[in-house]
């Protein structure tokens, strides 16, 4: 515009000089506006509103921000500043008079500018973005104390993301790259947080919601976080979004009705935030709900409520699910994070969503991880170094939950100038020295007041796991023997939060110290049931549950029976832990296997996980001794670790089948055998399994009782015969030495009678191992399937040796092999010796 004397007005001319400013001199200038003195009475512009300014949405950023006048004493001062006194003697010369600067409201108050320029933002976003940043710059650890917190930016690690899910080949490269073993790169593609919502190409349809998936304790929640301080600092949707509003789902999921507006009004600063002019342009808010898993109640009793007023009054769960299914602003943005175990809850509801997998931190991201989380740089080494020699805990903390409870460890160990001794293999028992040092470091004798209290913080615990709830009132303290001073007191210790959002309202810092808390309330119980009924009720709704809110439960009570962990914990929490809970979890295993339904739900991988936390190879073995078949799909490096441990400690199984998993689309997982691709995973299948052959061969050589072995090609052509690993028809580039790893089971067994391993390059040199194995005493093959196996005349002599020699083998498929005429001469030398015993060949 122009001012009453007929000259541009202030806008332009301040417009015009930063046009004529060199590109160079424009980058100058914009420096010097942040750092420009504030005791001058101006407000700094942010960098992400400056840094892709031109020079009009610049001089209009300088005047929205701080006036006209103010704005144009701000450019004199730069442009001397930047020695351009050229453009600071013109400024002078045409500064207006009095009376010609336009009086501008305070900022808050003052009304939107609509200049219709991307960089001219409307006060109300500026006021908005600066809360958002104020909220979420920083965050608590879970142990700080009070007033005590970390800067997000320079404490978040970043986190390995990936839209597709993982293809049979990779899932099997995870496999090998356990533990200390060498760095996997995924050859997934990593997701851009900038393209979320991004189509995957010109002609792909919009998306309007990302769901974040991924384990408890993986990241979703630091992540939704970062991603609202990176909007907020103007590095993230800037041209996507002009609102982003965060909601914990579990804050909304209560019987109070609101309405959308409300919800909106609850994250904006100040008495009376715009609602109604940021509903006037829904496309451009999104929506971050974060912890769809801890939605409160019967959501689903609700669904068929439809919410499509922003204005109206609804219960929470009525207004996130109507949010979620488009009912509600269906032009608005959702980006939803869950556990994997609400995603076919939350399946049904979604339209045309993108999936995204939260994996964790990759082996580097953990190390960058102790580096952020120690200011000291030896002790960062220190700490690294210790747990990169526990490949089990060191592969735990691509969690990185697990990860923060191990640094907190670790570093209450240095200070306390205690030497770091090797740290504990399992999620219980790093959970169980995290709560002991903070009862520790309490001190002053207050344990065993402090053990009374936690006795009623697992009451409640158990109480909340068994309801589905995770927020409780103080009417639910009372009622498990707890009042506001006591809670008061973990708030200190940091087991319990006071929520900052919701009045009067308490949770756990996070779902799996809930079901920690609720674990150790059947060992902690002051007059535990002699007759174990309440264990028993736990372990039959073991697995039954929607959300599987009991199996993290039960894993958490197998580790806390372990004998030692029970001892410290008796020292520790001055408290006598029931011993009826292990007889319990015995015989409860005992009656599955007899009845035959651990081999649907829970799974004998998830027993194997429970059995896994225990750490009592006693118990295992007792355990594991009521299981003559077993069936194990491995699908995660985890799964390998576990299966591992449970397999060298089973001693009566007769018929064993591990397969290689894969999670299908819907989440699910089925039993796979490796595709003609797995190439990579074949090659070094002796990497693969070299924990699993070492575990049988300690094993068999005890007291195992495994009668069949198979080694066999793909998910078609399963054999009815029991199963060892399901493997491709391609190349498996079986070596020498893991031959010899492999068939010195064959010789240690008594009860090893089948094997199979057709379809696989076992080659001559392979053969000549298997038939000097065959050709020992112990060995007690009787069935013996090499068909397609890559074999030539080479090996017939050796095999001719074995026929003439081994006189319990009755059955031999040779077929598909090119052995020649002469091959098959040298076989027939063994086939009249007097002492083949052989009825079969093939």
């Amino acid at each position: 515009g122009f001012s009453q004397a007929g000259r541009p007005g202030v806008r332009c001319r301040l417009a015009g000089y930063l046009e004529d400013l060199e590109d160079a001199d424009l980058k100058k200038f914009k420096m010097h506006l942040e750092d420009f003195p504030l005791q001058k009475g101006c407000a700094r512009l942010p960098r992400g509103h400056t840094e892709r300014a031109d020079p009009v949405d610049l001089a209009t950023l300088m005047i929205d921000f701080n006036g006209e006048e103010r704005a144009w004493a701000m450019a004199l001062w730069i442009f001397a500043a930047i020695n351009r006194r050229d453009l600071y003697e013109k400024a002078r010369r045409e500064q207006p008079e009095p009376g010609e600067w336009e009086v501008l409201p305070p900022l808050a108050g003052r009304p939107a500018r609509l200049c219709g320029q991307p960089g001219c933002l409307p006060s109300s976003p500026r006021e908005y973005r600066r809360h958002v940043r104020s909220r979420f710059h920083r965050i608590e650890d879970r142990n700080a104390r009070l007033g005590e917190s970390a800067n997000l930016n320079k404490r978040y690690t970043r986190l390995r993301l990936v839209k597709e899910y993982p293809s049979q080949q990779q899932r099997e490269q995870e496999l090998l790259a356990i533990g200390g073993a060498k760095a996997w790169d995924s050859p997934m593609s990593p997701v851009r947080l900038e393209l979320l919502f991004e189509p995957e190409d010109q002609h792909a349809e919009p998306v309007h919601t990302v769901v974040f998936q991924g384990a408890a304790g993986i990241g979703k929640t630091i992540l939704a976080r970062k991603i609202m301080l990176d909007w907020a600092s103007g590095t993230l949707f800037q041209d996507k979004f002009d609102y982003l509003f965060y909601i914990h789902c579990r804050e909304v999921s209560l019987v109070t009705p609101r309405s959308l507006g409300d919800l909106i009004l609850s994250c904006c600063p100040g008495p009376s935030p715009p609602v109604h002019r940021i509903m006037r342009r829904p496309s451009r808010i999104l929506f971050l709900m974060d912890g769809f898993d801890e939605l409160q109640g019967a959501f689903d009793e609700h669904l068929g409520v439809v919410c499509t007023d922003w204005r109206k009054a609804e219960r929470g769960d009525v207004l996130l699910s109507s949010l979620i299914r488009k009912k509600l602003l269906p032009e608005a943005s959702l980006l939803v994070t869950t556990r994997p175990v609400a995603l076919e809850k939350l399946q049904h509801l979604l339209d045309r969503p993108r999936h995204v997998e939260i994996l964790g931190f990759s082996e580097a991201r953990r190390k960058e991880y102790f580096f952020k989380y120690f200011s000291d740089g030896a002790q960062a080494r220190e700490a690294f170094s210790l747990i990169q020699e526990n490949e089990i805990l060191f592969t735990m903390c691509f969690i990185p939950l697990v990860c923060w409870i191990v640094c907190t460890g670790l570093r209450q160990q240095m200070e306390s100038g205690q030497g770091l001794a090797q740290t504990s293999k399992t999620t219980t028992a790093v959970y169980v020295f995290f709560l002991s040092s903070l009862l520790q470091s309490r001190g002053g004798g207050q344990e065993q007041r402090l053990s009374a209290h936690l006795r009623g913080l697992c009451s409640l615990a158990a109480d909340g796991i068994w309801n589905q709830k995770i927020l409780f009132e103080e009417r639910d303290l009372r009622d498990h023997g707890l009042q506001e001073g006591d809670v008061s007191a973990f708030l200190q210790m940091n087991l319990f939060q006071k929520e900052v959002d919701c009045e009067k309202l308490y949770s756990f810092i996070h779902m799996t110290f809930q079901e920690f808390f609720a674990a150790m309330y059947y060992l902690l119980e002051e007059e535990a049931e002699e007759d174990g009924e309440a264990d028993r009720v736990l372990l039959e709704n073991y697995g039954k549950f929607e959300k599987g809110y009991l199996i993290f439960v039960v894993r958490f009570l197998f580790g806390l029976v372990n004998q030692e962990r029970t001892l410290y914990l008796e020292r520790k929490l001055s408290c006598k832990i029931s011993q009826q809970v292990r007889v319990e979890l015995l015989k409860w295993i005992e009656a599955k296997a007899k009845a035959k339904k651990l081999q649907v739900q829970p799974s004998q991988l998830e027993l194997f996980y429970c059995l896994y936390e225990m750490q009592e190879e006693g118990f295992v073995q007792r355990a594991l001794d009521h299981f003559p078949k077993m069936e194990i799909n491995l699908s995660t490096r985890m799964d390998h670790v576990v299966s591992s441990f449970c397999i060298k400690n089973c001693r009566c199984v007769e018929t064993l089948s591990l397969g290689a998993g894969r999670l299908r689309r819907d989440g699910g997982s089925r039993a796979v055998c490796l595709p003609s691709a797995a190439r990579a995973f074949l090659a070094q299948s002796s990497a693969f399994l070299r924990n699993i052959l070492d575990s049988a061969t300690r094993g068999l050589s005890l007291n195992w009782h495994l009668e069949s072995l198979a080694v066999c090609p793909s998910e078609a052509d399963l054999p009815s015969r029991p199963l060892l690993l399901t493997r491709s028809p391609l190349s498996c580039s079986l070596t020498s030495s893991f031959c010899r790893g492999l068939f010195s089971v064959l010789s240690s067994s008594r009860c090893l009678m089948e094997l199979d391993l057709s379809d696989n390059t076992l080659g001559d040199p392979g053969m000549r191992v298997l038939c000097e194995t065959l050709q020992q005493p112990g060995c007690n093959i009787q069935r013996l399937w090499l068909g397609r196996c890559g074999l030539s005349h080479l090996c017939c002599f050796d095999i001719s040796l074995v026929l003439s020699s081994n006189q319990k083998l009755v059955e031999l498929d040779l077929s598909d092999n090119a052995l020649g005429d002469f091959g098959v001469r040298l076989l027939g030398v063994g086939l009249k010796h007097l002492l083949c015993r052989l009825q079969k060949l093939w």
